[in-house]
This record gives structure tokens, C-alpha cells and sequence, in this order.
């Protein structure tokens, strides 16, 4: 194959996450509040639209396509920038759903792995930004981001789809299995390479010598059994198992862990938000988290976040995070 076709069909393949429509189960709860939020979009800042372009084929039969662009509606085909420390960050993240049914998006900003505001359209920060896209309609959404320090800087978008279903069916928790996030991530280079953060690794957990996974898996007791819903009292402690393991051909792999409670960053560990895993091959960490529930009655949403490579400059091959099962935890 040619090369200049070949690496433009890596970069659209990249830019592109094409994920299968499942159907909302029969007896799903929707969260009226998300439905009711819904920010505008109706932009003072556009580009063009991105609905028919850099789209691959398969996309006419549904799935979803992300895409990140510049101030001139380009498509970046990096995923490291380097700024000034004065320069504004402004770029556009493109929602094409190329399904058959309108549907909700919830965008959080996670910055060095802590949750931050960032401003949409030039409007006031905010900690999240919920819109609906139409069926078959893509949105261009103009974002800025804080002023950041100098150094480098990981900076990751996490988009959720349909926020609203609270379902505690247990088949709707199953299928949210790692295909319920979009993820959006690179780095900022603020005129100089340096980390500001004292990274610890393995400061929390217990290493064992186990082959049996690689990546994540989250679990309620201790053992590999699927966890997909939990009743919960207010003000009570939700104690729960994250495990992080290595048995690919790499030596070592390096991770950044975070927890989710509908869409807020909360603690891992003691009042730890991030916690840093360093896992040799055919090695996994496990790790006994837990954090205070301080919400009323009602059904929440549990996600842990495993991302890869922290402060790296970031290129097509160290972006990855990973999440597991979207937990319902029923809060009587």
C-alpha cells in the first residue's frame, strides 16, 4: 500500500471510535434531571461540520465517531502540542452519532488525572457539559482550556454515553462492558517537559505474581466474579476490589487509576483521587478501595478509569484507558 494513503487511514482509524448502538432495556430508569440539563448548541464559534468527512465506511451502519480539531476546523493528526505559557488552548471535539436514534452525551475533563472545568463557547466553567445529539447528526463543540502550569500536561476528555439510563437491569450493566465511554486524550507541552507531579508507584496495593490478567477488573469481593449492581446506605463505606494486571510481552507497564461516581471524580484509596501502578510482566497489583457515600436516595453510576502511560508525551500508540463495567449502585 501506498504510504501517504496508508498513514491517512491510520489517523482517520484512530480519530474515529466506531462503536455498536445497543438498545435501552424495556425497564430502564431515566435520570429526568440529565434530560432537563441539556446545555445548547447552538455555537458562537463553528467550523464546518464534520458529518461527511473522515468517516469510514462502516460508519452509514452506526456507531459513533470522535474526532479532535483545531480553531480552523483541521482535524489534528498529532496528539502533543506545545504552547506558550500565555497562548489560550482552544480547539473543537466532533460527536458524530451515525446511529438511528437521538442520543444524550455527557463530556467531563479530567487534567493530570484530577477533574477540572473547562469553558464551552467562551461561556462560564464548568465541571461538565451535556448535550443531545441527533440521530445521524455530528456536533462540533468549541472548548478552552484553564491556564495550565508550565510543564507537561495530560489532558483527557471522557464523553458518556446516555447518562440518563440509571437502569439496575443487570443484562443493561453487562453490556455497558468497556463500550459505555469515548475517550478523548493527548498532551500539552506548557514550554518546558517537566512533570510538577512526585509520582509514587505502587505507594498503594499488594503485588502478586499472577498471569491471569491484563489491564483492569474491578470486583466487589474479592474474587473474579462480575460485578454489575450494589445496594448501598447513605453516609455508608462502598469497600470494592481493583485489580490492574500485566501479562502482555511488555516488561513493565505504567498506570494512573480513577474512580467515577456518576461523572464525579472521588477517592480511591484514603483521600487519595489517584493512585500510580507500576506492574511488571506476568505480575498484577490489587488494591482494596473505598470511599464514603454522601448522596441521597437514588441509583448512581460507579466507574473506575485505568489510564495508561501518565505524563507521557502522547502519540498514536500510548494513548489507551480503559474502563470496566458502568456499577449501578442503588442508594436506599
Amino acid at each position: 500500500m501506498d504510504l501517504k494513503k496508508f498513514n491517512k487511514l491510520l489517523i482517520v482509524s484512530l480519530l474515529l471510535t466506531l462503536i455498536a448502538c445497543s438498545e435501552k432495556p424495556a425497564n430502564s430508569t431515566l435520570d429526568d434531571n440529565v434530560n432537563s440539563g441539556l446545555n445548547s448548541i447552538e455555537f458562537a464559534n463553528t467550523i464546518p461540520s464534520t458529518a461527511n468527512r473522515d468517516k469510514l465506511p462502516n460508519t452509514s451502519a452506526g456507531g459513533v465517531s470522535l474526532g479532535l480539531y483545531n480553531d480552523k476546523g483541521v482535524i489534528e493528526k498529532d496528539f502533543n502540542f506545545n504552547y506558550n505559557a500565555d497562548e489560550k488552548i482552544n480547539k473543537f471535539i466532533s460527536i458524530g452519532n451515525f446511529i438511528n436514534t437521538d442520543r444524550v452525551y455527557k463530556i467531563i475533563l479530567l487534567i493530570d488525572y484530577k477533574q477540572a472545568k473547562f469553558s464551552v463557547d467562551n461561556r462560564e466553567p464548568e465541571e461538565d457539559f451535556t448535550l443531545e445529539v441527533k440521530a445521524g447528526e455530528s456536533v462540533e463543540i468549541p472548548f478552552q482550556l484553564p491556564n495550565l502550569d508550565r510543564g507537561l500536561h495530560d489532558i483527557l476528555f471522557v464523553i458518556i454515553k446516555s447518562p440518563e439510563n440509571k437502569s439496575f437491569d443487570e443484562e443493561y450493566r453487562k453490556k455497558t462492558d468497556m463500550n459505555h465511554l469515548l475517550f478523548l486524550r493527548f498532551s500539552t507541552v506548557i514550554q518546558e517537559e517537566t512533570v510538577n507531579e512526585q509520582i509514587k508507584y505502587n505507594e498503594y496495593g499488594t503485588i502478586e505474581n499472577n498471569s491471569m490478567l491484563d489491564g483492569l477488573l474491578v470486583t466487589k469481593n474479592n474474587d473474579l466474579k462480575r460485578w454489575l449492581t450494589q445496594n448501598v446506605a447513605s453516609h455508608d463505606i462502598l469497600n470494592y476490589y481493583i485489580r490492574v494486571g500485566n501479562n502482555s510481552n511488555k516488561q513493565l507497564k505504567r498506570y494512573a487509576v480513577v474512580n467515577l461516581f456518576d461523572w464525579k471524580q472521588v477517592d480511591v484509596i484514603d483521600d487519595r483521587k489517584i493512585v500510580y501502578f507500576e506492574v511488571s510482566k506476568d505480575n498484577l497489583v490489587k488494591l482494596n478501595s473505598g470511599f464514603t457515600i454522601n448522596e441521597d436516595s437514588g441509583t448512581y453510576d460507579l466507574t473506575t478509569l485505568l489510564i495508561h502511560n501518565p505524563y507521557q508525551k502522547l502519540d498514536i500508540y500510548n494513548r489507551d484507558v480503559e474502563t470496566g463495567i458502568r456499577v449501578g449502585v442503588k442508594v436506599n
